[in-house]
């Protein structure tokens, strides 16, 4: 392991903003991932959902009920994941070898 030194507030400011960038991008890739998933169960007809809501009179709040919680879950566990192997041992160790970790 690594002996961790002290940041600056700078550097400090940077790994935050470094680390916050990761896992937005985490997220908004799980979002997609899930909203893609959500199409896909109504374009394929899964449980007759596509033809329910073709049938809908008004299909857009199903839709959303549908395709916003799961697009926000897949985000999350996605988000969990990347805090789960967030690379941050690897960031003392980027003094050492002058790459970025994230």
């Amino acid at each position: 392991m690594a002996e961790r030194k002290i940041l600056t507030r700078e550097e400090a400011r940077k790994d935050h903003e470094a680390m916050l960038r990761f896992m937005a991008l985490r997220f908004a890739l799980g979002l997609l991932v899930g909203l893609v998933c959500a199409s896909l169960i109504f374009l394929l007809d899964i449980g007759s959902l596509g033809s329910r809501l073709a049938r809908a009179s008004d299909p857009i709040i199903p839709v959303f009920l549908i395709a916003v919680p799961m697009g926000l879950t897949f985000g999350a566990v996605a988000v969990c994941i990347a805090i789960w192997v967030l690379p941050y041992e690897a960031k003392y160790q980027e003094r050492e070898t002058g790459r970025d970790p994230f």
